[in-house]
């Protein structure tokens, strides 16, 4: 199939990490046969602005166009004026400003699809696009995308992509009821051959000398072999957790000395680094706790090798790719039992979920787990089993694929309407 993949972000030099699950999917695309155009706004801010802030700066360093590890991507500039009526830019202005580059794709490519990441900041650009062209497209609701009210301007430009999108993805069934309420029905009124739960999944996990990569990154990191590492990756900010895990570092370093805490993912530009560090220097812990640098994916693994125990504090995700990356290398995790970490263990006891943001039983878990190699290695045998099985982003991609070709050779006049069915609005 000839797909054209549109996304919010995508990896460049500037921000070798942003977008980083979009190029994967992309790459998976692209070995079950796919041909993937990717087309990604480029954020353009007034140039006083750009001065103000990193974040912005660094937009002004993305390339225009570039062939990414086998992949064509093309960034066409957007202007964005931060916090200034983002429902427009991340919408119709965007769309406005990305059409002819389309245009100009599909008179090269011929397209036979849409595939897009992200309701808002892809999804309104998606349907258009589509429409444009006139090939099918499909969306996928991967996390905060739907947390809007429906009456706010972001809840209007996802709620728009949910009515006008003829194929809508989910990374969880918590996704999907979301979507069902900007769409103002209830779950189970939406068309379930149009609404699908679909998690992109990870890539399987490479074949790594595990022994070598443990202690080489144990070392680099400072962990003595007798250490226990519990190690964290993702965003150092109030939404992943990072506050509750530090008070957890507190409680569970008053037990247990062997504990060593490496906080991976530091971004000072992008997230509240400076705050963190405050937090760490005011705990008595003589080192054993450190936030460290966001670290490219393709290390992430020997990170993970390196590890005994695996802390993910997120409050809200959508499907939390970092976990699913600890589990499928046998790591056991403690994590809060938010709804898509329930999904991801569906009952197969894969991981120890505690009460949302609580501290306290945050680190009784993580104690527990540091108190018995035999738990340890049962928890991560589950986890990895149930990674293996259910969230591998081939199998993902396989399965959007199939049903994209299905929608392109459906008729294209849409079903009678009904609640959740595909009308065509553009409310």
């Amino acid at each position: 199939m000839r797909l054209l993949l549109i996304v919010p972000s995508y990896p460049h030099a500037a921000l070798p990490y942003s977008g980083a699950f979009n190029e994967r999917s992309a790459l998976a695309l692209q070995r079950l046969g796919a041909s993937v155009q990717v087309l990604a706004p480029r954020p353009c801010v007034p140039p006083l602005l750009a001065r103000a802030q990193a974040r912005w700066r660094a937009y002004g360093e993305i390339p225009a166009a570039e062939i990414k590890n086998g992949v064509a991507v093309a960034r066409p500039r957007a202007p964005v004026v931060p916090r200034l009526a983002p429902g427009f830019w991340q919408d119709r202005a965007a769309f406005a400003c990305l059409s002819n580059a389309a245009r100009r794709l599909h008179r090269r490519g011929r397209f036979e699809a849409i595939l897009s990441f992200d309701l808002v900041g892809a999804g309104g650009i998606a349907w258009r696009t589509a429409r444009l062209l006139g090939i099918p497209a499909a969306g996928w609701a991967t996390g905060g995308d739907v947390r809007f009210a429906q009456s706010s301007a972001l809840g209007k430009v996802a709620r728009r992509a949910l009515a006008n999108l003829p194929l809508v993805f989910y990374q969880s069934r918590e996704l999907r009821a979301l979507g069902a309420a900007l769409l103002g029905v209830a779950p189970e009124a939406l068309d379930a051959a149009r609404h699908r739960v679909l998690p992109r999944g990870i890539a399987a996990p490479p074949e790594l000398d595990h022994s070598a990569a443990r202690a080489q990154r144990r070392a680099e990191l400072g962990v003595g072999a007798t250490d226990l590492l519990v190690l964290s990756i993702g965003r150092l900010s109030r939404e992943k957790g990072i506050y509750e895990l530090l008070r957890a570092c507190r409680v569970a370093l008053a037990q247990n000395r062997a504990l060593a805490f490496r906080l991976i993912g530091a971004a000072p530009s992008f997230d509240e680094s400076k705050s963190v560090q405050r937090e760490i220097a005011a705990l008595d812990h003589g080192g054993r706790v450190a936030a460290l640098p966001a670290c490219p994916p393709q290390t992430i693994w020997e990170y993970l090798c390196a590890a005994d125990i695996f802390a993910f504090a997120s409050h809200q995700e959508g499907m939390p790719n970092s976990l699913l990356e600890a589990l499928a290398m046998a790591l056991p995790a403690a994590a809060f039992a938010i709804p898509a970490v329930s999904e991801i263990d569906g009952g197969a006891g894969a991981l120890r979920a505690v009460a949302p943001f609580d501290a306290d039983a945050f680190a009784a878990a993580l104690l527990e787990l540091a108190a018995s190699d035999e738990q340890r290695r049962a928890l991560g045998a589950r986890g990895r089993r149930r990674v293996l099985e259910s969230f591998l982003i081939d199998h993902s991609m396989g399965e959007a694929l199939a049903a994209l070709t299905r929608l392109r050779a459906a008729a294209p006049a849409p079903a009678a309407a009904s609640a959740g069915a595909w009308t065509g609005s553009s409310l």
